[in-house]
């Protein structure tokens, strides 16, 4: 935005005239203009606010949410009790705590085998010489049946005669549905030096059942290796307990945890240990992030006040925020942590929050599930003020996303009557050069008229009266 007199769509005119008094209009016209343009510097000083408003507005709404999401963190810290999950053999098994709230273990007894995907190629002797023109069915005469799954699933494919080679049985075998091969399976042509081949993979893991007969089932021949590699699925006891699944990454067996199975068990096998337990450190992480997002809370809060006040100085917005920080640290727990100074989180003078975490380091295993009950959840306990500050910071329905809006209308508001009213000084402009530029005129015609004039009276004098003339008697 412009900060200058006049907007810089008001393009000041330069007046050139002939008469004596040509420099006095261009300063008439300068002035004009000048007088004009206040009320615009005006309305371009409030858009300036308006901006700078919600330049910091936006600041302010990224470091408020820092802080909502700091807190709502501790609030899933305390309703997850900090939950870890950790394997004792990563090569075999992993494991991801993904909402567990209770310590637990768990035995991996074995991993007798991984879940893969069954992939068959053409058994055509020699491949196929062109993957263009050479027919692949012969006995279906374009008629081929592939079977999928288990139970199996026959699903028919016919070639025409431009389409009876591998290129249009692979596409038939693709066609998609939204980017899905309907059959389940997707294929290939693989060119050796020794001929084209086929290759059928299924779109899954899991043992199955994957063939392409020429013809039907009952009559034709299967065209692909036959049980070279129909998947597999993934099985391994749990503690002592047999599981089969057509998947490696399973989150059905063990609640809030996920298990990812990456290998076979040796022979013999080792037991896999996997345990859920509670990771305090998790704490002090969390305490860490709170006090970064706090204090960058409470700088730019100090920004807005005292001696250098900022724009956003005495916005409600400021004072609401600086209410819910103040509940965050009066907050008062009803279990044997009572409030985080408990943990080492302190407050200085100045408002500015540290923590120490030697003090959370050295709380007793029943102090530290106190910690957990003190931060509650989310929705409740310490994590609960997290909703609070959300009605700040919410992108799109807290009060600073709500500021912003009504301060986007103020400036497109202002912005229409800067436009209007840079086109009115514009019209003025352009009218009282008009104007001057006649009377430049008129006077410069009046001028030479009362030259010629003058001129004419003394032309006369000369001859009527001889004025002017030098006496040549001595009378």
């Amino acid at each position: 935005m412009a900060t200058s007199s006049t907007s810089a769509s008001v393009t000041p005119l330069s007046f050139t005239g002939t008469s004596p008094y040509s420099s006095s209009f261009q300063g008439i016209l300068t002035r004009a203009v000048g007088i004009a343009s206040i009320p615009l510097q005006e309305l371009q000083n409030q858009d300036q606010t308006v901006l700078s408003e919600e330049t910091q507005l936006a600041t302010l709404q990224g470091t408020a949410a820092g802080l909502t999401t700091a807190v709502q963190a501790l609030g899933t810290l305390g309703a997850s009790q900090a939950v870890a999950a950790s394997s004792s053999d990563t090569s075999i098994v992993t494991v991801t705590a993904t909402g567990a709230s209770a310590a637990a273990t768990y035995t991996v007894n074995s991993v007798t085998s991984l879940a893969s995907a069954a992939s068959e190629t053409s058994n055509q002797v020699g491949g196929y010489a062109d993957s263009t023109t050479t027919p692949v069915s012969i006995i279906g005469s374009g008629s081929m049946t592939l079977v999928v799954g288990i139970p199996a699933v026959q699903i028919p494919i016919t070639l025409t005669t431009a389409t009876n080679n591998l290129v249009g049985l692979e596409n038939a075998i693709n066609a998609t549905t939204a980017g899905v091969p309907p059959s389940g399976v997707t294929a290939t042509i693989l060119t050796t030096g020794n001929g084209n081949y086929l290759s059928v993979s299924a779109v899954n893991t899991g043992a199955t059942t994957l063939q392409l007969f020429d013809g039907s089932v009952a009559t034709g021949t299967d065209i692909l290796t036959q049980a070279a590699n129909q998947g597999s699925n993934a099985v391994f006891t749990l503690n002592n307990v047999l599981v089969t699944r057509s998947q490696n990454t399973l989150n059905d067996l063990i609640s809030g945890a996920t298990l990812t199975l990456v290998a076979a068990s040796p022979t013999p096998p080792t037991p896999v240990t996997l345990t859920l337990a509670s990771d305090p450190s998790q704490l002090s992480t969390a305490l860490t992030t709170l006090v970064s997002a706090y204090n960058a809370a409470v700088g730019q809060i100090n920004d807005q006040a005292g001696v250098s006040t900022g724009v956003l100085s005495g916005d409600s917005t400021i004072y609401q925020l600086e209410g819910d920080m103040q509940q965050m640290s009066t907050y008062q727990g009803s279990g044997s942590i009572k409030s985080l100074a408990d943990m080492g989180v302190t407050f200085a003078s100045n408002g500015v929050m540290s923590f120490d975490p030697t003090v959370l380091a050295g709380l007793s295993n029943s102090q530290v599930a106190g910690a957990f009950q003190f931060f509650g959840s989310p929705a409740s306990g310490f994590g609960g003020l997290s909703q609070a500050l959300d009605q700040v910071s919410d992108s799109a329905t807290g009060a600073i996303a709500n500021e912003q809006t009504a301060l986007q209308s103020d400036d497109a508001g202002l912005q229409t009557q800067i436009t209007n009213t840079e086109a009115s000084i514009n019209a003025m402009q352009k009218t009282l050069f008009q104007q001057l530029s006649q009377a430049d005129t008129l006077i410069s015609t009046l001028d030479t008229q009362q030259n010629l004039l003058t001129a004419s009276i003394q032309s006369l004098n000369y001859v009527n009266y001889g004025y002017g003339q030098q006496s040549t008697s001595g009378g």
